[in-house]
Formats: structure tokens, sequence, C-alpha cells
């Protein structure tokens, strides 16, 4: 069987948030935070910031757009109107970013340049978890205005399952969900569902406790599985793991189907480069992961060339291979 496991470290680095921009999130989410916290108006009703989404649990993939902060309201609970609050939230970030900020359903979006985004929700107590504004803002008068969430309790799911599923004595969880979310994003862009409902996917299909010696193994795997898992989506919703209920706003059956097709015809890929010889092997697997911001996630060993065939030691490149990935960065609802 041939892992490559020196081209899916490779792969990993590419679809890796690079440093300079991971920079740029942070100053720009602690920006917004240091604004909200320090708002009397907000202090009075206990705000709390914390950051979550996929840049907090770690699952963000290259080029990482936004950044999410939820803004827990503690001295509110859900027997307050949404409408009560939002203005005021809205006010303190508009107020202080001008055209840079934009209301939305539920939350502000504040732009920071170069398809850069954070976007701020406010949310009430509805002990154990949260709520946040429901979406159709035309409800938040009456019944069903606030949506229970718990993006902090996914945050420690997502660090447990990391703890848990290991490869080389390393979390491969997290490096699995970015591997099945670059999947994703290259075969389909932005079309709905998109990367966290395929990470809940993911979540939802593996087992924690598996042993497996490599990412080719575990990556087929989970492709199979989730493919399997969409498959019955339908009729099966797919629910959210921190709260134990069905994932709020369940999309298209249309959608879902196609994202269940695209998971199945990519699993037989896998297994076919599972047992295949390594030039090969890297081609389809290359074929899978497709590309990004940065070119072509998957590199090829040296010795093989694009078409997925071995070439003469003589003409093989020495720059190929596991370096071509090294220039790149290190290593919720969102």
């Amino acid at each position: 069987m041939e892992t490559l496991p020196s081209q899916f470290d490779g792969a990993l680095s590419r679809i890796e948030i690079n440093a300079a921009r991971r920079g740029r999130a942070i100053a720009a989410h602690e920006d917004v935070r240091t604004l909200l916290e320090t708002s009397p108006t907000l202090r009075a009703l206990g705000i709390d910031t914390v950051l979550i989404g996929s840049y907090a649990r770690q699952t963000s993939i290259s080029p990482g757009r936004d950044v999410d902060v939820f803004c827990k309201l503690t001295a509110l609970d859900t027997s307050v109107a949404p409408s009560d609050v939002f203005d005021d939230f809205a006010s303190v970030l508009t107020d202080h970013y001008h055209e840079r900020a934009e209301e939305r359903a539920r939350s502000v979006k504040i732009d920071f340049g170069g398809e850069f985004s954070v976007d701020a929700v406010p949310a009430a107590n509805a002990d154990p978890h949260w709520a946040i504004p429901a979406h159709e803002r035309s409800i938040w008068g009456g019944e069903g205005r606030w949506i229970t969430t718990d993006p902090e309790e996914l945050g420690r799911l997502t660090t447990a399952a990391n703890d848990s599923l290991l490869i080389g004595g390393q979390g491969a969880y997290v490096p699995l969900v970015k591997l099945m979310r670059q999947t994703g994003r290259h075969h389909r862009g932005d079309a709905r569902p998109g990367g966290l409902y395929i990470e809940l996917a993911t979540y939802d299909v593996i087992d924690k406790r598996m042993r497996v010696d490599s990412f080719a193994e575990l990556f087929a795997h989970t492709l199979r599985r989730v493919g399997s898992r969409l498959g019955r989506a339908n009729t099966e919703p797919l629910l959210d793991p921190a709260l134990g209920t069905m994932y709020e706003t369940q999309p298209d059956e249309r959608a879902v189907n196609a994202l269940a097709s695209l998971f199945s015809g990519l699993a037989e890929k896998a297994e076919e480069a599972l047992e295949s010889d390594r030039c090969r092997a890297a081609m389809l697997w290359r074929e899978i992961l497709g590309d990004n911001d940065r070119g072509r996630v998957f590199p090829i060993p040296e010795g093989c060339d694009e078409t997925g065939r071995a070439v003469p030691a003589i003409a093989a490149n020495p720059s190929r291979g596991s370096n071509e990935a090294r220039a790149f960065g290190s290593a919720q609802y969102a």
C-alpha cells in the first residue's frame, strides 16, 4: 500500500493559513473584541467575547477569509427580544468602523480589506448553552426568535477528537478536517453546504479511537464514510454534536445529494490510490485535493511526472517532492 506520508505532510502545509495572514486575523479580532469589551453600553450587558469558528478550532484552511467573534451578553437571557439589544450592539461597531461595518441578518461584519473580515454576533444566556438571534428578523418579537448554539462546546469536542485520533503519536482529526474542507472547496467552491457542514459530517462518521498508520488510509476511509452518511442525510439529518440536536437550517436536498455523490466518487479514486504505485497514487491524490490560492496542493514525489508516470532518474527534478511545500505557513461555528 502506497501512503506517501511526506507528500501528505506537504499537502497539509499548503492548505494551512500562512503566518502573515494568521497574524492579520489575530490583530483584527483583537481590535474588534477590545472595542466591544470596553463599550460602557455592552459592559452593562455583561459583554464577554470569545473567538469561535474554524480559526478557533484550528480547522480553517487557506486563504482564510473571515474570523468569527462570539459576543456573550451574560446579563441577558432569551426572555429579552433580539430586537431590544441588537441595535445597541451594532451601533458600537458601526459608530467606530463606519462604512467598514455592515449589519447582516444577525451579526455585524467588519471589513479589514483584502477579502478578509471579522463577523461579530451577539448571544444571550440559554443555560447551559447560548442563543443567537434567529436569521429571520421578522420573528425577533415572537416564538423562535433565539436559536440555541454552543460554539465553545464544539471547540472542546474538536480538541478531544484530535487528542484521541492519532497518527504517529500526533493529533490527526484536525488535519483530516482540513483535508476534507479543502476537497469540498476545490470541487464545489463556495456552494452550500460548505465547510462547517463537511466538518460536522466528518465528526459524525469518524471513530475517535480508530488506529491508522497514515493520512492516506484515514482520508480514503473518511471520504467513503462521509459520502455514505450524506447519502442518508435527507432522511437522517446531520446533528450538531455540541447540542445533540438537528443542524440549524438543513441544506437543500439536492445540494446534499450532490455533496454525497462527490465524496463517494472521490472515495473510489482514493481507494484506487492506495492500491497504485507511488506516481499514480500521487496524481490521484492531487486530483482529489485540487488547488488553492498557492497552486496545486498535493506535491508530486521525486522521480514522477505530473501524469502519474515514473521518469528516469536522470530526469528527476530534485526540487520536487517534500521540499515543494516548505515555504508555506505552519501550523464555532464557521
